[in-house]
């Protein structure tokens, strides 16, 4: 077994750095900052394959799937989503985790997906994006092969 051996910064290092590299990543991500989304405004994906398709899941509640636009420009799956927020003067939020009034998130689909047959669900704030497989990608299950 191999120890790696950590330093602690010494009072130069602290001097010259790293106190300073830990206040820019606080001013950086702080609470009204990432309440606000200004760095995450991407909703997060599920990629699933089984044995005759692929499945992109996207989280996104509060929406209709009239609000979605999904593009496939050769291998190129781009799922985007703009739409203005609601302007409701007799309500404010007191804290708010999710809003996702634009994004846009793209994928490489591979030359296994038939193309063609790509189909678009959206049900209880997820948008489920099924890629089924070619034929000749569809894994044959394993047989004997009978000498004649």
């Amino acid at each position: 077994m191999t120890l790696v051996r950590m330093q602690r910064p010494s009072e130069m290092q602290r001097a010259y750095g790293h106190d300073q590299l830990s206040e820019v990543m606080n001013n950086l991500f702080n609470q009204e900052r990432i309440c606000n989304h200004e760095y995450f405004a991407i909703p997060p994906a599920n990629i699933i394959e089984s044995k005759f398709d692929f499945r992109i899941e996207i989280a996104t509640p509060g929406f209709e799937k009239s609000d979605f636009k999904i593009d496939l420009d050769k291998q190129l799956l781009s799922i985007s989503l703009n739409k203005k927020p609601d302007e409701n003067t007799d309500e404010k939020y007191n804290h708010k985790e999710y809003s996702y009034n634009s994004f846009n998130r793209s994928f490489t689909i591979s030359e296994k997906i038939n193309s063609e047959k790509i189909n678009a669900i959206y049900k209880n704030g997820v948008l489920q994006i099924i890629l089924p497989k070619k034929e000749e990608a569809i894994e044959k299950p394993a047989r004997e092969i009978k000498i004649s």
